[in-house]
C-alpha cells in the first residue's frame, strides 16, 4: 500500500501543511506571520493542497500532526483539525514530537553521527529543547523533551548533558540560543527556522508502517503545561513587597 498522508505543523507562529506518500513529498506550503494565522489559513491550505493533486479528504490514508511542545493556540488548532479529519474520514492519527520534526530539517545540513539540538522559543531566557543524533536518514533522541532556562552561569555541558561535542542548533529560538550562549558555543552552527510539515515525511511514514497511531478521541498535545504555569520570576522581590505592603 502506498499511503497518502496529510501533514500539519502549527506548533509555532508558522502554519504549514504537506502531502506525501512513500514516493516522497508531493506538495508543501507554509505561511508565517508575527501573529498566529492558523485559524484563518489552515483549512484553506489543506483544501488547496488536495486540490493541487486532484485529491479529496476521502483519498487520505492518515493525518500526521505536530504533538508539541509549542504554542498552546497553534497546537490546539492543528490537533483539533487533524482529529476532525481523522474522525470524519475514519483514518488514523499520527502525532510526532514538534522538536523531532525540527530535527529532521537539520539532516540536510549535517553528516552521519552529528548532534542536533532542536530549540523552540518559550519565553525570556527559556526554550523547549531536545537533543538528537543523525543515524542514516533518521534522527534518534538522546534525551527527553524539556523546558530549559539558558543560565549564563552554566556551561554547555551542564545545559546540554547529552552532547559530546559540537552541535547543530536549529529552531525558531536558534538565534536567541546563540545570543544567550555567547562565547560558550563559538564552534557550534545555528539555523533559525520554524518547523515545517514537509519534514513530517520520514517519521510519519515510519509510524504509519509500524501502525503507531494515536487514539483520535483522547489524544491531546503535549503543551508542557507545568512549566508554562510555573510562578513568574521576581528577581527584585517586588511581588513579595506588594503582598506585604
Amino acid at each position: 500500500m502506498n499511503p497518502l498522508i496529510l501533514g500539519i505543523e502549527t506548533s509555532t507562529l508558522s502554519c504549514s501543511v504537506a502531502l506525501f506518500s512513500s514516493d516522497g513529498l508531493l506538495h508543501a506550503a507554509q505561511k508565517c506571520d508575527a501573529q498566529h494565522v492558523h485559524a484563518s489559513h489552515l483549512l484553506p491550505m489543506i483544501s488547496e493542497a488536495l486540490e493541487v493533486l486532484g485529491k479529496s479528504p476521502k483519498d487520505l490514508s492518515a493525518v500526521a500532526v505536530c504533538a508539541g511542545p509549542g504554542s498552546y493556540t497553534g497546537l490546539r488548532i492543528g490537533v483539533s483539525t487533524a482529529k476532525g479529519l481523522c474522525h470524519a474520514m475514519g483514518i488514523p492519527l499520527i502525532a510526532i514530537n514538534s522538536l523531532e520534526i525540527q530535527a529532521y530539517e537539520a539532516l540536510e545540513s549535517i553528516d552521519e553521527g552529528s548532534t542536533i539540538v532542536a530549540v523552540m522559543d518559550a519565553r525570556r531566557d527559556e526554550v523547549y529543547t531536545q537533543t538528537f543524533e543523525r543515524r542514516g536518514k533518521a534522527v534518534a533522541a538522546l534525551d527527553e523533551t524539556r523546558a530549559l532556562v539558558i543560565d549564563a552561569q552554566l556551561s554547555t555541558s551542564e545545559l546540554f548533558p547529552a552532547l559530546t561535542g559540537d552541535a547543530f542548533v536549529i529552531g525558531d529560538a536558534a538565534e536567541k540560543t546563540q545570543m544567550l550562549l555567547g562565547d560558550r558555543a563559538q564552534t557550534w552552527n545555528f539555523k533559525n527556522a520554524h518547523p515545517q510539515a514537509a519534514f513530517l515525511l520520514r517519521p510519519a511514514l515510519a509510524a504509519f508502517e509500524a501502525q503507531a497511531f494515536e487514539d483520535v478521541a483522547y489524544f491531546e498535545p503535549r503543551y508542557l503545561k507545568e512549566f508554562q504555569a510555573g510562578k513568574p520570576k521576581d528577581p527584585l522581590g517586588l511581588r513579595n513587597k506588594k503582598a506585604t505592603a
